[in-house]
């Protein structure tokens, strides 16, 4: 009996010569963009603070105190909580491609106002500051809704390593922005930071010309009753422009699943909030959001240059940036080697094995800071460094390929844009929480701070095992099923088991052919979808 990706592996398809392949992942690199800008944008406050001119700036002609710089980092977040309802809303009512373009036009906006702050008398904490705001609701935008479209947009193939390769894009930001600041840490004016601060424009512009081209999710226009729209989509990038018969696999999975849960209501709140499987689902979610937001590395990540290495004796600029952009390479390093071991691993002994490395790591650096401030030893600054490295290192081995993949994979599409805007408000809630605390906790206890999160990860190490599922080696409509497919009198009748993973129960589901239901597909989760809908 096959399953998974023996499943779809099995069935003729015609992409041999990869050329509309290649094409459509060439597109979905705007979606790569979106999530480099996010990296990009994340080093940049970290790395302001250690030049000598943007304190002058914020607030204006007067040094920033660790609350003000709380207040800055805990903007974009802020306004992530709220925007986050709206991308949904937008992403399942006008298209995913809406999420991506608001996106490119927030950065404009926003980089347009913070290059200004402080000039000609502006007060420029308070321009900063609204500044940090819009950049921080599009990139809510986009963060939001590209694991989606890296979900259901690529071939079964490549699904698993491009949607891994999404938090790639977020570190190679990192790597970008930490060069960029040691390069211009050298300047003695303003420009030491405003240019970093421009960087954000040609990539916003690329990304608003490109998602022009890149294709609608057929998941979403097989909803909305486009499905002739979905198979031309299929045939063109998934089959090479052949219509065979991977296309009728495809457009069969998508649209029984997508009947079933309309069938069942899946995708109205009440459903969602009153069943066992959509809540095991959501909790999966909002698990991996802890994970990501409380591990302690976002100290690192805004602190680092102000604080954590202030604390074992490293404050010069150079010194500093450079320390951060070798960081950075090493962390890119690291993600990369955890997007190879998805291909090779099962998810939940990876995500448990760096959950052990970054707990480990916690440690470290927690005796190492201690025995500097007793001694005040530089080989315990070294260490403490050596600690940083391997705390963020550790992390992203998790972080950078399944962080941000797994909570699609996890929901099913009719609670996808809805799942990933609780994930999206779990993300910032807990993001405003660390990026407002860290910089005041730190100024007031130092490394004793480290041991809050030395106590989240023990606790989220527990939740991982016990509520995390495994999703490697499925389909999209798999992954959120974990179907067995059984042959019932022919092909034209079908069973789908679904697994006690999610503690779901049995179920059987008569699904036509798509060449036997023809038009009266659409027509059919159309007339559902309406039913569906009544009572929202």
């Amino acid at each position: 009996m096959l399953h998974g990706n023996e499943a779809f592996r099995s069935v003729p398809n015609k992409d041999s010569h990869l050329v509309r392949l290649l094409q459509l992942n060439l597109l979905l690199t705007t979606i790569f963009v979106a999530q480099f800008l996010n990296g990009y944008d994340s080093s940049l406050i970290s790395g302001f603070q250690s030049m000598p001119s943007w304190p002058l700036k914020v607030p204006a002609g007067h040094k920033q105190s660790s609350s003000n710089i709380g207040l800055l980092n805990a903007a974009g977040y802020l306004t992530g909580m709220f925007t986050a309802p709206f991308a949904a809303y937008i992403a399942d009512r006008w298209g995913r491609k809406w999420c991506i373009r608001y996106s490119s036009l927030a950065n404009l906006i926003g980089t347009a106002l913070g290059c200004i702050a402080g000039a000609g008398g502006v007060n420029g904490y308070a321009v900063f500051m609204v500044s940090r705001i819009i950049i921080g609701s599009g990139l809510t935008f986009a963060v939001m809704c590209s694991p989606i479209m890296l979900q259901e947009l690529p071939h079964p193939k490549h699904r698993t390593i491009l949607a891994g390769a999404f938090d790639i894009a977020f570190i190679g930001g990192n790597f970008v922005a930490s060069w960029v600041l040691f390069g211009c840490g050298h300047l003695k004016n303003n420009w030491a930071w405003r240019v970093p601060y421009l960087i954000h424009i040609p990539f916003a512009l690329i990304m608003i010309v490109l998602i022009t081209f890149v294709p609608e999710s057929p998941r979403w226009l097989i909803r909305k009753g486009r499905e002739d729209e979905a198979k031309l989509f299929f045939i063109k990038y998934h089959s090479n422009g052949v219509e065979d018969e991977f296309v009728h696999f495809e457009l069969d999975e998508v649209h029984d699943a997508l009947r079933v849960e309309l069938e069942t209501k899946q995708d109205t709140w009440s459903v969602i909030l009153s069943s066992r499987n959509s809540l095991h689902r959501l909790a999966c979610a909002v698990l991996i959001a802890v994970c990501q937001n409380l591990s302690g590395t976002a100290i690192i990540a805004y602190c680092k240059s102000a604080t954590v290495l202030g604390l074992v004796g490293i404050t010069d600029t150079v010194t500093v940036t450079g320390i951060n952009a070798g960081l950075t390479t090493f962390t890119c390093g690291a993600a990369l080697l955890g997007l190879y071991l998805t291909q090779v691993i099962n998810r939940r002994p990876q995500l448990f094995g760096t959950w052990i490395a970054v707990l480990l790591a916690n440690i470290g650096l927690i005796s190492a800071t201690a025995m500097y401030e007793k001694t005040g030893s530089s080989r315990a600054g070294i260490a403490a460094v050596a600690m940083v490295w391997l705390y963020n290192g550790s992390f992203f081995i998790s972080c950078g390929s399944i962080f941000f993949s797994y909570p699609a994979e996890v929901l099913h599409y009719s609670m996808r844009s809805k799942g990933m805007m609780v994930w999206t408000l779990t993300a910032k809630s807990l993001s405003v929480f660390s990026a407002y605390t860290n910089p005041v906790a730190m100024e007031a206890i130092g490394w004793k701070w480290y041991l809050f999160y030395t106590a989240i990860l023990i606790v989220t190490g527990v939740l991982m095992y016990f509520v995390l599922v495994e999703t490697r080696g499925y389909t999209l409509e798999e992954y959120v099923a974990r179907c067995t497919w059984l042959n019932v009198d022919g092909p034209n009748l079908r069973a789908c088991r679904i697994s006690e993973a999610f503690g779901g129960k049995p179920f059987q589901a008569s699904a036509l052919s798509y060449k036997d239901r023809k038009d009266g597909v659409s027509t059919d989760v159309k007339a559902i979808d309406e039913e569906s809908s009544i009572g929202k």
